[in-house]
């Protein structure tokens, strides 16, 4: 499994929520796909994501959906 399945897979199952592995997924997904708008638009919000959010922050449950969104949006254009 590659960096960036290997971390979105443990984001969305709640064993890796950190900071950090945010981090890690917002620069990944970044290099990955830079030209695609949709994938983008995960990178700011990635960038924007607090484990327990706050005031124009989204916590980690809002993030997992998201991601989750992602993950299925990333399998139709394999």
């Amino acid at each position: 499994m590659d960096d960036l399945a290997f971390a979105l897979t443990r984001f969305l199952s709640g064993e890796g929520t950190s900071l950090a592995t945010a981090n890690s997924l917002e620069v990944l997904l970044d290099a990955a796909y830079p030209e695609d708008e949709t994938v983008q638009d995960v990178v700011v919000d990635l960038a924007s994501y607090r484990p327990g959010g706050g005031e124009f922050l989204f916590d980690t449950p809002e993030m997992q959906r998201r991601l989750s969104r992602l993950q299925t949006y990333l399998k139709t254009k394999s």
